[in-house]
């Protein structure tokens, strides 16, 4: 009796989808079809590698297919599986209806057959759901929904689901406010997939995707790091893949970016931005506007921040920092004081805090930078226990706020231990960005101190650092006196009233301070302000001080 054509190409589609080769899988599950229709199973493996290639409506008609074919032939337990996955995959498509939908198919399947392993998969579905609720009730329900889950899996050794519902535990801790926890829970499900006892490929790419993700949100930057790298090198193995969905790009985009791999962080980003659904490009839409901002595409960086903003994601402080950078510091400072006043969660706070301190600090609004700073410094001491992750990120950021304050104050000694603490902050953290920064203002306090050969030697440190990240608006504010030596002075496009202003301001003076030192209102002194930003091309009170010192004028 002859083998019909169809049973060695569905074999060969088993074999290449065991060796993760999806595309030359698909094929062979596809041709085999054609020829004969292939049972549940081998539509689902068809199915998960369609999905693992990026083409979701051919796995969800696949899904389906076998769902329906799993019920022909009463298999219950592998109908319920098809329903989940199926509801997996709307979920991930952000059509919540549909997957609502095959979730409660899954619940009735699971009822009426009285399965038991199978109802893991519906308690680690709704307990998923439940985390996409706000309510604090429901993240605690999520987190009962998936113990319960774990606890149902774990002795049939259905490592998916185990997976999914350790990381959906792992979030919930983590919302609920125990971090340690959480991240404890997170490590364990990873500790499955890096073993090798995962089934199936889709729960690796969601895994790494979530404890990134997780990482990142607990400011865990080495963990972020070293689950980043592993993600990487899971992709490099698998060639086919197409890159895990849009937001796990954002994630590595942003640990890429505190890493100093501008280049590659501007790559993921450009590549989130096509990859995530129009409902969520708000994320990749920010974050590309930020790797604009940050090596001087300010045109590309707007219109990437109006995608965010259209897509629902807020664009600052980004956009403030834009304006900022384009010499509009009093637009910047609109902005500022607005969120100030809007912004109240302390995720929001701590994201826009330092942007604001930056801002005020450059508008000469000291009384609110250093309010500011005040209130990153209250942000710090409740970090968490001295020496962890989320600790040493919040002490550099509290050490930069108040020296950046203290140097637009004219404080130059207290700022000098400041600054020089949080360069040394910045480098343990390995962020080479906010340590170059701080060693600018570090220069300047040396440099108002008289002590040009320090002075020299942090902004040096500074540029080279500027130039390997390719910072080129950091770069275009240094100050030119180099190793040591000031500049000779030179001719000033400025009028003898703005070399005035220039010169007071060095000194550390506020506008009002200005004004009273000048005879002139506040608003005379901001116009000469504005006047002298767009003459000198720069944007802040701390590089009209550069300048300053650099051109001789004190």
């Amino acid at each position: 009796m002859a083998v019909p054509s169809s049973v060695p190409l569905a074999a060969d589609g088993r074999r290449l989808y065991e060796a993760g080769s999806w595309t030359r899988a698909l094929e062979a599950f596809e041709r085999a079809d054609s020829d004969t229709p292939l049972p549940g199973s081998d539509l689902m493996l068809a199915a998960f590698s369609a999905y693992l290639l990026g083409r979701e409506d051919r796995s969800i008609d696949l899904f389906g297919r076998a769902f329906r074919d799993f019920l022909g032939t009463d298999d219950a337990a592998a109908a319920a599986r098809a329903a989940f996955w199926l509801s997996f995959a709307h979920d991930s498509r952000g059509d919540r209806a549909r997957a609502e939908a095959w979730g409660r198919r899954l619940a009735g399947i699971v009822d009426e057959s009285r399965l038991g392993a199978e109802r893991a998969l519906l308690l680690s579905g709704l307990g998923h759901r439940s985390l996409a609720s706000p309510d604090p009730a429901e993240t605690r329900r999520a987190l009962e929904l998936s113990r319960e889950a774990i606890a149902l899996a774990r002795p049939v050794r259905d490592t998916d689901t185990e997976v999914f519902s350790r990381l959906s535990a792992g979030w919930a801790l983590l919302r609920l406010g125990s971090t340690g926890e959480g991240l404890a829970e997170l490590d364990e499900a990873m500790a499955t997939v890096t073993s090798g006892e995962v089934n199936t490929p889709i729960v690796n790419g969601v895994a790494y995707c979530s404890v990134i993700s997780a990482s990142l949100r607990s400011e865990d930057l080495a963990r972020a790091r070293e689950w980043t790298t592993a993600a990487t090198d899971w992709c490099a193995q698998h060639p086919e893949l197409v890159p895990f969905r849009g937001q796990c790009l954002v994630h590595r985009s942003q640990v890429k970016m505190l890493d100093g791999d501008w280049s590659g962080a501007l790559d993921e980003a450009a590549r989130a931005v096509q990859r995530l659904l129009p409902a969520d490009t708000g994320l990749a839409g920010y974050q590309l506007g930020e790797m604009h901002r940050l090596t001087g595409r300010f045109a590309e960086a707007e219109d990437a921040y109006r995608l965010a903003n259209s897509a629902g994601r807020r664009p600052e402080p980004g956009l403030m920092l834009l304006r900022l950078a384009q010499g509009r510091a009093d637009a910047a400072a609109v902005s500022a004081r607005r969120l100030s006043l809007e912004l109240t969660r302390r995720s929001e706070r701590a994201e826009f805090l330092p942007a604001y301190v930056e801002v005020m600090a450059a508008v000469g609004d000291i009384d609110a930078a250093r309010a500011g700073a005040a209130e990153i410094a209250a942000m710090a001491e409740r970090a968490g226990p001295s020496g962890g992750p989320a600790a040493a990120l919040s002490r550099a950021r509290a050490l930069t706020a108040e020296g950046t304050v203290c140097c637009a104050a004219g404080e130059a000694a207290q700022a000098v231990r400041s600054l020089r603490d949080a360069s040394l902050a910045w480098h343990d953290l390995g962020m080479p960005y906010p340590e170059a920064r701080a060693r600018v203002t570090l220069g300047r306090c040396y440099a108002a101190l008289g002590d040009d050969e320090a002075a020299a030697l942090e902004v040096d440190a500074a540029r080279e650092a500027f130039q390997r990240l390719g910072a080129q608006p950091d770069l275009a504010a240094l100050p030119d006196a180099g190793r040591g030596r000031r500049r000779a002075p030179s001719p000033v496009p400025l009028t003898e009233r703005e070399v005035e202003v220039v010169r007071l301001v060095a000194a550390g003076l506020t506008n009002r301070a200005i004004a009273n030192e000048l005879v002139l209102s506040e608003k005379t002194v901001a116009r000469h302000l504005a006047n002298i930003y767009a003459k000198l091309g720069i944007a802040s009170r701390a590089a009209a001080t550069a300048y300053a010192y650099d051109h001789s004028l004190v």
